[in-house]
C-alpha cells in the first residue's frame, strides 16, 4: 500500500452492503481514536451513495482510508448521480436526509470531488 494508505474496499451498491463497509472501517481502524466516528460517517456516506447515485442501480461503491498530517481521511467513490451531494437539515418528521449534515457537523472537513467515473465524497477527522 502507498504511504498513508490504511486500506480500501469496493462493495456492490446494495443496501445490505453498507454493513460490509462499516465492518471494514471498524476492522482497519480498530484502536484508532476516531474509529467510532469514522464507522458512523462512512455508514452515512455509503448509504447516501447507494440511495442517490447510479451505484445503487447495479454499480459499486469504494471506500478508501488514508492518514497523513491532516489526520484521518475517508473517501467514498460512487458511480455518480444527477445532483452534487449537499448537506441539508431535514425536518423532524423525515426518516432520512440527515447523513451529509451529520458528516458536516462531525468531520473537520468534508467535500465532494467529481471523478471520471462518477464522484467522490470525502471527510477528514
Amino acid at each position: 500500500m502507498a504511504p498513508g494508505m490504511l486500506g480500501a474496499i469496493t462493495i456492490q451498491g446494495r443496501p445490505e452492503e453498507v454493513a460490509t463497509a462499516r465492518w471494514f472501517v471498524a476492522r482497519v481502524l480498530r484502536e484508532h481514536p476516531h474509529a467510532d466516528t469514522a464507522v458512523l460517517l462512512t455508514s452515512e456516506a455509503v448509504t447516501n451513495a447507494v440511495v442517490h447515485t447510479a451505484s445503487g442501480d447495479g454499480g459499486t461503491v469504494s471506500v478508501r482510508l488514508t492518514e497523513g498530517s491532516g489526520g484521518l481521511r475517508v473517501e467514498i467513490a460512487d458511480d455518480g448521480g444527477p445532483t452534487i451531494p449537499t448537506p441539508r437539515l431535514a425536518d423532524q418528521f423525515s426518516e432520512g436526509s440527515r447523513g451529509l449534515f451529520l458528516i458536516a457537523e462531525l468531520a473537520v472537513r468534508s467535500g465532494y470531488t467529481p471523478t471520471g467515473r462518477g464522484g467522490m465524497y470525502w471527510f477528514e477527522l
